[in-house]
C-alpha cells in the first residue's frame, strides 16, 4: 500500500505541483513525514487531495466519502493508495477502528472534517467530530493545513500550514459527547483563526512587509 502510493505519487505528482502553483505559509516542518499524524484542512475542491499529497511528504490514510467505493475501478485505487472509506452520515465502529489500528502503526490520517466540499463560499464550514475522535483516542498530534481559496490550474493558491492542535487534555480519560463536542470546538475555532489569518495575508500582501524589514 505505501509502495504503491509512493510510486504513484513519484510517476505523477511532478505533474500536480506543475498543474497547481501553490505557495506554502507557516511552518512545514509542523506536518511530519513520519509517525502518527492527523492531518486536516478545509475543502474547497477536489484538487485539495493532489496538493496535500504532492506537497507534503510522507504516507497518510485519506478519509474518503463511501460513494468512492461503488465504481470497482476507483475503489481499486483508493484502496491501494490507503484510502479508508467512510459515510459521512454515520462514522461507524468499523471506520473508527481502521483510522485507530493506523494511527497505531505509527500512520499518518488525513481527513476533512468539514465533512463535504464546500460548494458555496471559501469560508470553514460546520465540523464534524471524527477528527477530535481519531486524535483524542489514537493519542496523534493534530495539524490544521488551511487553503486560502480554491485551486485552480496554473494560479497560485496560499496555503496555511498551522501550528499543532493541542488535545493532550483529552487523553486517557472518559470521552464523551460532551468532550467529543468540546474537543470539535476547539478544532472548528482553529481553523477559524487560520483561515482569518491567510485571508489577511493574502489580501494584505503580508509578504510585502516582510520583504522591507
Amino acid at each position: 500500500m505505501k509502495g504503491f502510493y509512493n510510486f504513484m505519487v513519484g510517476l505523477v505528482g511532478w505533474i500536480f505541483i506543475l498543474l497547481y502553483p501553490v505557495k506554502i505559509i507557516g511552518n512545514k516542518s509542523n506536518v511530519p513525514k513520519k509517525g502518527k499524524l492527523v492531518l486536516i484542512s478545509n475543502h474547497l475542491s477536489f484538487r485539495d487531495i493532489p496538493v496535500l499529497v504532492t506537497r507534503f511528504a510522507g504516507f497518510r490514510h485519506f478519509i474518503a466519502k463511501k460513494e468512492f467505493s461503488k465504481n470497482k475501478l476507483v475503489k481499486w485505487f483508493f484502496t491501494k493508495m490507503g484510502a479508508i472509506f467512510v459515510d459521512r452520515s454515520n462514522l461507524d465502529l468499523v471506520t473508527i477502528k481502521t483510522a485507530l489500528s493506523c494511527l497505531k502503526k505509527d500512520e499518518g490520517l488525513a481527513l476533512f472534517p468539514e465533512g463535504t466540499r464546500n460548494r458555496t463560499d471559501e469560508s470553514i464550514q460546520q465540523v464534524k467530530g471524527g477528527a477530535a475522535l481519531f486524535a483524542v483516542k489514537g493519542q496523534a498530534p493534530l495539524v490544521p493545513v488551511v487553503f486560502q481559496r480554491k485551486v485552480k490550474p496554473f494560479r497560485r493558491t496560499f496555503v496555511y500550514v498551522g501550528e499543532q492542535i493541542d488535545l493532550s487534555q483529552f487523553y486517557g480519560k472518559k470521552f464523551d459527547a460532551e468532550q467529543l463536542n468540546e474537543a470539535t470546538k476547539i478544532i472548528s475555532d482553529r481553523l477559524e483563526s487560520d483561515k482569518q489569518f491567510i485571508d489577511d495575508y493574502v489580501i494584505n500582501k503580508r509578504w510585502k512587509n516582510k520583504k522591507a524589514e
